[in-house]
């Protein structure tokens, strides 16, 4: 027994070895758990381009995009999919997408639910009581116009979609789909989102009054569609996509603690209380139907102007001569952005431009300049929080600090805030954690951004760090999906390598650098050194450069154009003499117009 063959052994063993290879090439590693998805917001169906709206489409679009989502794998959900890979029942299919339409159309019955049954689609409908409620041969007001109530789904065709199995009913609010005066200038606006201002007081409804007036309506639009349909809705769909914490708290109570928006992000099953939805318009064809579902979002141009608080406002309350001439400045220059101040320099301190109990009030301004700086000049505005502002005595307190933007969020209706607090970046990158991957942070997510500046707010015992995450998230109370840019002076940029761009992009989601103090010559050299280890990362696609304005016949726009050479495309320039037109139109819009990205970055 001792002297056993050898050979038998050795076969045995080649045989052990093939055994186990084979067992690890079939046996596969577990597929990441999804997380993501995306939602589209439908509204419309038409059959005929004759007929289409700018929020509409055709059907012959929307059955090539059926098609589209089948050959590419895409697979649309329900809400009960949702809620069972959030709750680790069951997980969420790869490129999952889902699917709804908004406004109750008679269109969604004739021409979409067909459709949803030749391919089992699950999707979202969502109502406005107010609009269904009427008699079929009854006119409704939509919007500023009154519309046939034959417009929308009679009650029969409601129940038979109900019944189908295959869509969730959705409430899109009772009588919120409408705007409300929201302030002394005579400004109509959402009503999900404005504080009612009553003329005859000259006051605006409480805090505590917006979230009962928002409940009850929600509730109505429950109780209503319950009784009639049999159906009281889980998910609410936000009028005009627009919501606050307020609001987000009245759904929940209402029984909605899922609510869709129009934020154009990902979805993700960790925060199904805000959707986000991409929000198809102008009957877009596959290619560009194709880049709407793209979740790697690619940051957004940023060729903008500063200009002065104090100069958007006529010497005499009520007047919009200023205004006037700021908006059509706007509309020939084209920028992406707009920034100024929310507060004015006044002889005795800093003054507001929104009613607060911190600040004392310069003017009710601030509602007007964001509102229609967006829907009427067809420009993003930011706030700029200056570091004169964040270090105002008045603001010591964090309560009243948190009072005080809080407020702010309330009554301005911006894109974005931009932190100019001396330090701040230093501090952040010492709180960031170790290696953050650069995928992380190279595209467009303010939502994910805001979850790192929560956790940040709740993590951080530096209380600068604390301070000013409190202040942000004070502010998205009422506002809760923006941007937050950071301003670094060029000489921190100079100090920050690759590590130290990605922490800080970990928390905000674009940097301003600020070189207004800074001449050509030196700037060019200080950009050349400063940006090297940036090169082909994607995150030069995340700073934007502000440089100064001195006169009509300084090297302003050589020195734009020659920002490229440096693989920036982003930049903005300081201050804008909107009074007078300077810089020039016909030199300066070729540069600073949201419509020109004639660049590659790298």
């Amino acid at each position: 027994m001792e002297n056993s063959d050898p050979i038998i052994d050795m076969q045995t063993v080649y045989a052990t070895i093939v055994a186990i290879v084979l067992v690890l090439l079939t046996v596969r590693p577990a597929p990441c758990r999804e997380t993501r998805f995306m939602a589209i917001a439908y509204h419309d169906v038409v059959r005929s381009r004759d007929e289409l709206a700018s929020d509409a489409v055709t059907v012959d679009h929307l059955v090539d995009q059926f098609e589209w989502l089948v050959a590419n794998r895409y697979h649309p959900v329900s809400i009960d999919d949702l809620i069972a890979a959030r709750d680790g029942t069951r997980p969420l299919p790869e490129r999952a997408v889902l699917l709804c339409w908004d406004d109750g159309y008679r269109s969604f019955y004739d021409l979409v639910l067909p459709l949803l049954r030749a391919y089992h689609f699950p999707a979202v409908l969502a109502l406005v009581g107010s609009w269904i409620r009427p008699e079929m041969s009854a006119t409704v007001l939509y919007g500023d116009n009154r519309v046939s109530r034959a417009r929308f789904l009679s009650w029969q065709q409601m129940r038979e979609i109900a019944a189908s199995g295959l869509v969730e009913i959705a409430s899109h609010s009772y009588n919120l789909h409408r705007a409300v005066l929201a302030d002394s200038a005579g400004d109509r606006l959402p009503a999900a989102i404005a504080h009612v201002y009553d003329p005859a007081t000259g006051t605006h409804e409480s805090d505590q009054e917006q979230f009962l007036r928002i409940y009850n309506d929600l509730n109505k639009n429950q109780a209503f569609l319950e009784k009639r349909l049999g159906i009281r809705p889980r998910v609410m769909v936000w009028p005009y996509g627009r919501y606050t914490a307020t609001a987000l708290a009245a759904a929940a109570k209402a029984g909605m603690p899922i609510t869709l928006t129009l934020n154009p992000v990902p979805g993700t099953i960790t925060n199904l209380r805000e959707i986000g939805r991409i929000y198809p318009t102008e009957n877009p064809g596959l290619a560009d139907f194709r880049g709407y579902l793209d979740p790697d979002i690619a940051p957004p141009v940023r060729h903008f102007i500063k200009v002065r608080s104090k100069e958007l406002l006529d010497p005499q309350p009520g007047g919009e001569h200023r205004y006037s001439a700021f908006l059509d400045r706007l509309k020939a220059l084209d920028p992406g952005m707009v920034t100024f101040e929310p507060v004015l320099r006044g002889r005795h301190g800093l003054l507001a431009l929104f009613p607060n109990q911190v600040l004392p009030l310069a003017r009710d301004r601030l509602s007007r300049l964001t509102w229609h700086t967006s829907h009427r000049g067809g420009t993003d505005t930011f706030l700029w929080l200056s570091a004169r502002l964040l270090a105002d005595p008045a603001l010591a307190d964090p309560a009243s600090a948190h009072a005080f933007f809080r407020q702010m969020g309330q009554c301005a209706f911006t894109a974005g805030l931009l932190v100019d607090q001396p330090g701040l970046a230093e501090r952040l990158g010492r709180s960031a954690p170790g290696t953050i991957p650069l995928r992380e942070v190279r595209y467009w997510d303010p939502a994910r951004r805001r979850q790192a500046r929560k956790q940040l707010l709740k993590e951080s015992r530096d209380p600068v760090i604390s301070r000013i995450m409190d202040d942000l998230e004070a502010f998205q109370e009422g506002q809760p999906f923006i941007e937050v840019g950071l301003v670094l002076p060029l000489r921190t940029l100079g100090k920050l390598d690759r590590r130290g761009v990605t922490s800080l992009l970990r928390y905000v989601d674009f940097l301003v650098v600020n070189g207004e103090g800074v001449g050509p010559a030196s700037l060019a050299q200080q950009l050349h050194a400063d940006l090297a280890p940036l090169q082909g990362t994607g995150l030069l696609a995340k700073i934007s450069l502000l440089v100064a304005r001195k006169s009509d016949r300084d090297d302003l726009e050589p020195l734009l154009a020659s920002l490229p050479e440096y693989n920036l495309i982003n930049w903005g320039y300081a201050y804008d003499d909107f009074l007078h037109g300077r810089p020039a139109t016909p030199r300066i819009r070729p540069l600073i117009s949201k419509a020109t990205f004639p660049f590659a970055v790298r």
